[in-house]
């Protein structure tokens, strides 16, 4: 049964986080803060609840005619409690240009036509093209008493609450629809927190806030505005000791104006990345630098750079800069990498788009075990083994039930903070007979809850056993010792799969034809390497494997909609080796009624699905004939999307490459008047007995993809 909140759980709600305000975050607030809290606690029930209202919404102005609430008592009164208090006002001159840009079209018309008495955008023109006109030939005095304004207030104390909420998430654009959302059982949040503040002292605090919101200004600006916020930001005094929080922030604003700017202005763009420390604000400046002829000046910062190198991404960058500018080399390191294995894996073009599942299917042919693993596998090896540095130690557990991501790993600071403690437990770590058994105790402990960097699983765990089962452990704690040093460049990039093979285990980045190598991946392979894991870079080409495994598959259904249709005959033929080799099939009951019509065409009646089994009986079977195979059908759009609502239904995900035989054969069988299974099988001289009727027609389907296969391998080889 779906959750009930009382009627006043915002009240509720706020009180909560007033409360939490007062007892952890109080030195963050200045004089005026700490007034509207005395004032705010001074409120009647109903002046607190009409308030709160009024702090929820999105915008700062609020049209009075929505202010219709059952729960509160004398909605007028209050308002005029909360405006004698100057918690609220009338609009006035200052909020005029923000007002204008949140009311609607209609009420921008109904002020210019009032008012304005040239030529107007015509009524149908686009909103922001009337907030242009309105904005260029309205002055407040014009509509000062017009009713349209009026009919609106102002939410004065909303930026004060904005920054009191700031320093509660540690970030904008958040409101306490958190907590409705926790009560509702919809968002998990943590059972441990440390209450601690992410700032040190209010200077900080007000510091990381200017930028926060000079972040969010960036979202909607132009370049004029660009240039003119730029000169701002260089103009500001560079106070030392701004804070951890506030000087990140300030790098990125300064980066991604800088972004804005690189091409209208690069000089003023080089002078906002100048006193940033961040990799890509420095690589920027560099390449800027070099756009702008400073080629020697490029050069020496270059080498400084590998003199002292203190982030992977940027040693990189400036190994690559340097051969391929100054060094006249022509490729890349990148593609250097990615040109070093020359044998390809030849996978059908079925796996377009999922090429890691085709080179998992290619080895599952030959008898070698592959999972598709990437990042996943090694946050959760670092997430289970320092499980209680992330999330029990107070410094590193979240400050509120909310916070998703550990801060000592968002900052980049674990190792610098909990080094000593993660020495001893990779001590530990090296030290034990059997990491299985430690790993599957740690998971026990915590199964189930809240992380942000990987998603609970029994499959995932079956794969970190078999990683720290056929993995030394000195290459397992190189590894978790460098993630723990550098997390925000190790925490993904990792190659796609892991395969074992003949009891070695290597891992495998899967790259397709076109695919690019990122750097991100190179600085994570790298890094695996150096710590004793066997890396490989393993290129695809996409060509027709006469060994492919096909499952054909036809539907029979109540009718055409997968949304509310279901299935009344599944039909399954498997092709290997160029050989039908098994084939199954079944009557389901649809549990719904099937109509006449559909029993005209396929002969399948309600009398005959009645004892059959639902799709839930058969689904396990249905899957497992399926797996390892690319699945085919006739129109294979219908059949997969009817399959995958079944699936869905059970909470489990059905996700197979693909091939349809109507595509392949207007491909390799052109100049037919019709593909239609029927007219195609007739044409082909294909037997097909009992058409709309599931196993007859995969047969049927199945007999016209070995023909394809058979022009499709002669291609091949003329080719």
């Amino acid at each position: 049964m779906k959750k009930q909140l009382p009627q006043k759980y915002y009240l509720h709600h706020f009180n909560e986080f007033i409360s939490f305000t007062k007892q952890h975050n109080l030195h963050l607030l200045n004089d005026k803060h700490r007034a509207l809290l005395d004032t705010i606690g001074q409120l009647t029930e109903d002046d607190l609840c009409l308030l709160v209202r009024l702090l929820n919404r999105k915008s700062s102005f609020v049209a009075c005619s929505s202010l219709k609430y059952e729960e509160i008592n004398a909605i007028e009164q209050s308002l005029a409690v909360l405006n004698k208090l100057n918690l609220i006002s009338p609009i006035a001159a200052p909020q005029f240009s923000c007002w204008i840009k949140v009311i609607t079209k209609a009420e921008i018309i109904l002020l210019c036509e009032s008012s304005i008495h040239i030529d107007k955008p015509v009524r149908t023109a686009k909103k922001s093209l009337w907030i242009e006109f309105a904005l260029a030939h309205l002055a407040f005095e014009d509509i000062a008493q017009h009713h349209v304004l009026q009919h609106y207030l102002y939410v004065c104390v909303a930026q004060q609450f904005e920054y009191i909420l700031f320093l509660f998430f540690n970030r904008l654009e958040t409101n306490l629809a958190h907590f409705s959302m926790r009560d509702l059982g919809v968002m998990k949040t943590h059972e441990t927190v440390s209450g601690a503040s992410y700032f040190d002292s209010l200077e900080h605090a007000l510091c990381a806030y200017h930028y926060a919101k000079q972040a969010q200004r960036l979202k909607d600006i132009n370049t004029s505005q660009g240039i003119q916020m730029a000169k701002t930001l260089l103009q500001e005094e560079t106070a030392n000791g701004l804070g951890y929080q506030a000087q990140l922030r300030k790098e990125k604003v300064h980066f991604k104006l800088a972004c804005l700017l690189e091409k209208s202005h690069p000089e003023l763009a080089i002078q906002l990345l100048e006193p940033c420390e961040s990799a890509k604000s420095q690589e920027k400046r560099i390449r800027l630098l070099y756009s702008q002829g400073e080629s020697e000046y490029c050069k020496q910062l270059l080498y400084a750079v590998l003199k002292t190198p203190n982030d992977e991404h940027l040693l990189l960058f400036a190994k690559d800069f340097l051969l391929r500018k100054y060094g006249q080399k022509r490729t890349s390191i990148l593609t250097d990498l990615l040109n070093e294995n020359e044998q390809l894996i030849a996978i059908d073009e079925a796996y377009k788009g999922n090429t890691e599942k085709g080179v998992i299917d290619h080895y599952f042919n030959r008898g070698i075990k592959a999972w598709h693993t990437e990042n996943r596998l090694w946050l959760a090896l670092f997430s289970l083994v320092f499980w209680q540095e992330l999330y029990d130690e107070k410094q590193s557990m979240p400050a509120n039930e909310f916070e998703r991501y550990p801060q000592l790993l968002k900052l980049n600071r674990f190792y610098d903070v909990l080094g000593d403690k993660v020495e001893l437990k990779l001590e530990f770590v090296s030290q034990l007979a059997d990491i299985s058994k430690w790993l599957l105790r740690q998971a026990s402990l915590s199964f189930g809850k809240p992380n942000p960097l990987f998603q609970w699983s029994d499959a995932l765990l079956n794969q970190l056993f078999i990683l720290v089962k056929y993995s030394s452990i000195t290459a397992i704690v190189s590894l978790l010792r460098a993630m723990s040093k550098d997390f925000q460049n190790l925490k993904d990039g990792y190659p796609d799969l892991m395969v074992l093979e003949r009891e070695n285990l290597r891992f495998e980045e899967v790259k397709a034809p076109g695919d690019a190598l990122r750097r991100n991946q190179l600085v994570s392979i790298n890094r695996l390497s150096e710590c004793g894991f066997a890396v490989t870079v393993q290129r695809t080409s996409w060509q027709f494997d006469p060994n492919q495994t096909y499952v054909v598959v036809d539907l029979e259904t109540t009718g055409g909609k997968k949304e509310t249709d279901r299935i009344t005959e599944v039909g399954l033929v498997k092709v290997k080796q160029g050989k039908i080799v098994s084939k199954w099939q079944s009557l389901v009951n649809p549990q719904r009624h099937i109509p006449k019509y559909i029993t005209q065409l396929t002969g399948i009646d309600n009398e005959m699905v009645a004892t059959a089994p639902s799709f839930g009986e058969i689904a396990e079977t249905v899957r497992e004939f399926c797996e390892n195979a690319i699945f085919v059908a006739h129109n294979v759009n219908f059949d997969m999307g009817f399959l995958k609502y079944e699936f869905q239904r059970l909470n489990i995900v059905f996700s197979k490459p693909k091939l349809c035989t109507v595509q392949l054969a207007r491909k390799y069988l052109p100049g037919y008047p019709s593909y239609s299974l029927g007219s195609l099988c007739s044409s082909l001289e294909i037997d097909l007995h009992q058409h709309h009727r599931a196993l007859d027609d995969a047969m049927a389907a199945a007999k016209i993809l070995l023909l394809i296969n058979n022009l499709r391998g002669t291609e091949q080889v003329v080719a």
